[in-house]
């Protein structure tokens, strides 16, 4: 269908609402390509360099894929991509860690709460082999990994999309707070027995108890984190990527291993 060119100068924002409505918010639009630049400048009455700068905004976005020679791809909304534009948001504001133990504490104790009542076996599974790699783990990424998709697991389990997508905003955050706490012997050692209690808990589906425990395993933070508890999120990154992490790897490709390797995938 052509668009007749409009009186008045279409602008990017207006071609971009058009393109996420008709292309990546449509039911059946996944899996789909996008016409050329070409065939859209020609569609929109304007240049193919305003149309490129559309879809890069889209690109950034992470709802599209553009291959040279190829085309252009529709994709998948993932929740890395709520992730990534939430945590460059996080890092630029004066949140705390503090702050993201309290968000986490009403977040999480709630999804735990729902999980105990609706998880299937096959959840309870997922939640089994990822604290099996946990406590396996012979190294301070590969245990990260297995946390990260443990709680992820807990979410997901809710099965309810919305509380997914909340989780999914913060799950850098929580990923690099993590890497914190799990290279903090002491921490470790409070915190990480709690997650059998917790999958215990949600496996003879009482969910106060899951709830309890969940609270008390998020807020260990508190008594433990000393002079970073408030300190902005932004400076214990940037902390745990030279002092702890020690790796060439970005936080979001190991975290995106993480979720791919244990097949989370939210909104699915």
């Amino acid at each position: 269908m052509t668009i007749a060119t409009p009186t008045q100068p279409v602008t990017q924002d207006e071609i971009s609402k058009k393109l996420m409505n008709r292309y990546i918010l449509s039911d059946n639009a996944q899996g789909t390509m996008m016409p050329s630049a070409r065939l859209l400048a020609e569609e929109f009455g304007v240049s193919r360099l305003f149309i490129r700068e559309v879809l890069a905004g889209l690109q950034r976005q992470g709802l599209i894929q553009s291959i040279t020679g190829k085309g252009i791809y529709i994709l998948k909304p993932q929740v890395l991509s709520a992730a990534k534009n939430f945590h460059t948001t996080a890092r630029q504001s004066n949140a705390t860690a503090r702050d993201l133990v309290e968000a986490r504490a009403n977040l999480e104790e709630a999804c735990v709460r729902m999980a105990t009542l609706r998880a299937t076996d096959a959840d309870i599974e997922l939640m089994e082999v990822a604290l099996d790699s946990f406590d396996s783990a012979n190294g301070l990424v590969p245990r990260a990994q297995a946390d990260i998709a443990f709680h992820a697991l807990i979410v997901k389990s809710t099965h309810n999309p919305v509380l997914q997508m909340m989780f999914g905003s913060i799950t850098t955050l929580v990923f690099e707070t993590m890497l914190r706490s799990l290279s903090d012997a002491e921490i470790y050692a409070k915190g990480a027995p709690i997650h059998r209690k917790i999958l215990e808990s949600i496996k003879d589906r009482k969910p106060d108890a899951a709830s309890s425990l969940m609270g008390e395993h998020i807020h260990l933070a508190e008594s433990s984190y000393k002079q970073d508890l408030d300190r902005k999120l932004s400076d214990i990154a940037d902390r745990i990527v030279k002092e702890v992490l020690h790796s060439d790897l970005e936080i979001e490709d190991i975290l995106d291993s993480a979720l791919r390797d244990y097949k989370i995938e939210f909104l699915d």
